[in-house]
């Protein structure tokens, strides 16, 4: 019988020993989460519009950590696997898995003539939390609304769970410019052009965050690149020429703004412009 037993106290001890390394490490653990908390994350600050967020404190969370990491120790002395469970990363928010939600009778429209308030976006997201097109219309119901600080968040939050989606990148770059963070807008333009190298207005914004950081040889080579896409565009002609003044290349800029009015010979910008270059 002993050697039944042995083992058994050997099992006992070995999780008792890992139950004191979980106290031991539970004030660290405490400390780390409260570090993390003194900057809100996008997805506490969506939260705080009314989205039901998961509120633990820091001592339960750590705790959560260690009993996760205790289990599957205790699972794997015992030669058994751990279960998975298909969590979604919404959980952070609405402390509900994803098999739990509700799915609606009717979904309403994600925008109408009639609905301009923040709620209706707030609402449809509760409905459909893994919808990311839902929060994407509330981000540009911000832009519209140039409440760019909260549309920042959203698009803060779009990109962590899609980093991939150009459009995502883009207009969250348009939001660090609109708030003077021209780095930033510098650095989510490059990675959304990086993905779709197609799109003009893009690499024509991209020129504009380049030249507001100081970056006019840079900026330069974006609106060159918008130009190559999109010939006809004027405003894409009057930036470069633009830049090139900054970087003291008056005849360059001057030739610029000639074929800018090769294609609108009666634009008076144009026209504004070449005097004061001349």
């Amino acid at each position: 019988m002993s050697y039944q037993i042995i083992p058994n106290f050997i099992f006992l001890f070995s999780v008792l020993g890992i139950l004191l390394i979980v106290l031991k490490h539970l004030p660290e653990a405490a400390a780390q989460r409260q570090r993390e908390a003194a900057q809100p994350s996008a997805s506490e600050k969506l939260a705080a519009k009314g989205l039901p967020a998961e509120a633990l404190s820091k001592i339960r969370s750590g705790l959560r950590f260690w009993v996760k990491k205790t289990w599957i120790f205790i699972l794997e002395a015992k030669d058994l696997k751990p279960h998975s469970s298909a969590g979604y990363r919404m959980k952070k928010i609405f402390n509900r898995s994803a098999t739990e939600q509700k799915k609606p009778a009717a979904q309403p429209p994600l925008t109408t003539h009639e609905v301009k308030n923040e709620q209706y976006y707030l609402d449809i997201i509760k409905l459909q939390p893994k919808n990311l097109l839902h929060y994407d219309a509330l981000g540009k119901f911000y832009l519209d609304q140039e409440n760019f600080s909260d549309a920042k968040d959203v698009y803060l939050y779009l990109a962590g769970h899609e980093p991939a989606n150009p459009d995502f990148q883009a207009r969250l770059a348009y939001c660090y410019y609109c708030t003077k963070n021209y780095a930033k807008a510098v650095e989510h333009y490059q990675k959304s052009l990086g993905l779709d190298s197609t799109q003009p207005n893009r690499y024509y914004n991209l020129g504009l965050s380049l030249d507001s950081a100081g970056e006019h040889q840079k900026a330069v080579n974006s609106f060159r690149q918008a130009i190559s896409l999109e010939h006809r565009n004027i405003k894409y002609h009057l930036s470069l020429a633009h830049a090139l003044m900054k970087i003291g290349e008056k005849q360059q800029a001057k030739e610029a703004l000639l074929e800018a009015r090769k294609i609108d010979p009666e634009n008076q910008a144009i026209k504004e412009k070449l005097n004061k270059y001349a």
